[in-house]
């Protein structure tokens, strides 16, 4: 005979706001690395026709958007 159980089989059920906000985080996660992707490919061009103002703006803002992502990340962990 088993012991009775406190949990449905499946284990202990969380509430639909306990998923939501880590699911949203995440869909923000990748509008980030996309817009990051985006600013790297243009900071690119600017880099190789010479429009060196352009290029550092563009790696600037890239690295805010990779600190911001890595935040996120680690808050979702």
């Amino acid at each position: 005979m088993s012991p009775p159980r406190n949990h449905p089989v499946g284990g202990p059920r969380t509430t639909r706001a306990a998923t939501d906000v880590p699911v949203a985080l995440g869909a923000f996660v990748l509008v980030l690395l996309s817009l990051q992707m985006f600013l790297l490919t243009v900071g690119l061009d600017a880099l190789l026709s010479d429009d060196d103002s352009l290029a550092w703006i563009t790696a600037g803002l890239s690295v805010v958007l990779a600190a911001g992502a890595a935040a996120f990340y680690r808050y979702l962990r």
